[in-house]
């Protein structure tokens, strides 16, 4: 058993990231081996879902391993709350299909014996250029509720994971990646507020984002895009 963890795919599953060739270790999975998306799966994204995403989402569900995400801010998150939910690995989870799964906000789940906490959304900084309910949706911004769940599963686990899987970064991750990149971070996302009260809550050995598009490692805090690594 083992877990894997990359960045957005915003529904283009074809990515070379994927292939054989690429990822040579795929091939081997079994699925009781995970790969989790950081945010931004995409695969679920239209009001009325499309031939192309049936199709990729066959291909995806036909893969040996089985695929776990978090939301992003480029999703569907209507659709993804109407998902038939149950209790998987510890946590609830929502149901796509028999070995794709998205980890909902502030649950904490137990694979492969790693005690992980999911917390996925971000805010789109091309919101002004999309169509409410068709293209953006302003759940993409983790609400009160959210957070509140999240506290209160810590506080059963003692307030101690051993990851954190989530879309966005913490606001002092934000503000060095915002400095790195030329970004104006005084109005922050406030996903990277909620997210800076949970590292600053609990402890925990590694953090695992996607949204930035980049592949980076600053300490125990590692950006994810194209690549594909072990945890």
């Amino acid at each position: 058993m083992a877990i894997f963890v990359t960045g957005d795919t915003h529904g283009e599953l074809s990515m070379s990231r994927f292939s054989g060739k690429k990822w040579i270790i795929g091939k081997s999975l079994t699925k009781q081996d995970f790969l989790i998306i950081a945010g931004d799966f995409g695969s679920i994204f239209y009001p009325v879902q499309t031939g192309t995403e049936k199709w990729w989402l066959a291909w995806l569900e036909n893969k040996p391993w089985t695929t776990l995400f978090v939301d992003g801010n480029h999703e569907n998150h209507e659709t993804l709350n109407l998902l038939p939910r149950e209790v998987r690995y510890g946590g609830i989870v929502g149901k796509v299909s028999d070995s794709v799964y998205h980890l909902r906000r502030g649950e904490i789940y137990e694979i492969c014996g790693k005690k992980i906490l999911a917390f996925g959304g971000a805010q789109s900084i091309d919101r002004e250029h999309r169509i409410d309910g068709v293209s953006w949706w302003k759940e993409e911004i983790p609400n009160h509720r959210d957070m509140e769940n999240c506290l209160d599963n810590l506080e059963k686990h003692q307030y101690s994971v051993d990851i954190i899987i989530a879309h966005q970064c913490p606001l002092t991750m934000a503000r060095i990646m915002g400095c790195k990149r030329g970004f104006d971070m005084r109005e922050a996302d406030p996903t990277c507020k909620m997210l800076e009260h949970i590292v600053t809550t609990c402890t925990f050995s590694d953090y695992y984002c996607g949204h930035w598009h980049l592949n980076e490692d600053m300490g125990k805090y590692h950006f994810l895009y194209t690549n594909i690594v072990a945890i």
